[in-house]
């Protein structure tokens, strides 16, 4: 599957929301193991924080973003529907990571998943971003520059990795959401 990206797939209004409640929430953790198949690696915790919404186990967490999340995820497959792709919409993983500048262990290249099947979902979820601020996404060597409201779609195989953001962000988190379906 070639990378997609869907732009304005969230509202700035829907953003602005999400963000508030997210940065406000209770849930948040610092470990963000991609994938179980991870575990021997030197990178097995993130050190950055994570809300999981739906855990590596398919255990939800957080019923509230997870039924959000499924509902996007339809709505994705709706938009994608019409340019005449398909893409599964079992919610198999979520999760909210947030990254600030100065954390080289936040991000390091891995895939999500070696099931073929498997799709990835990254969202831009911060309401305001400068593309000055950094906080890109890179896939294969590819990269995607962090524009609120956009989804990414890929396969989760592909080799993956964002970008740390600079400190003048005013105070802005580059917060992402990951969503795996099948």
């Amino acid at each position: 599957m070639k990378t997609i990206v869907l732009d304005n797939v969230l509202s700035q209004k829907e953003l602005h929301f999400l963000y508030s409640n997210l940065i406000n929430g209770d849930g948040w953790n610092i470990n963000a193991i991609s994938s179980l198949k991870n575990e021997n690696s030197r990178f097995e915790f993130n050190s950055g924080p994570v809300l999981q919404v739906k855990d590596n186990n398919e255990m939800i967490r957080n019923n509230v973003f997870f039924m959000w999340g499924q509902t996007l995820v339809y709505r994705i497959h709706t938009l994608l529907e019409k340019k005449n792709i398909g893409i599964p919409t079992s919610v198999l993983r979520m999760w909210f990571n947030t990254t600030y500048s100065g954390k080289k262990t936040q991000h390091w290249l891995h895939t999500d998943d070696e099931d073929t099947n498997i799709k990835s979902i990254l969202l831009f979820m911060t309401p305001i971003w400068q593309p000055d601020w950094r906080g890109s996404f890179y896939i294969d060597g590819e990269k995607f520059e962090f524009k609120p409201g956009s989804a990414i779609i890929f396969d989760s195989t592909e080799f993956h990795k964002g970008e740390s953001p600079l400190s003048e962000t005013y105070n802005w988190q580059r917060i992402t959401c990951n969503i795996l379906v099948k």
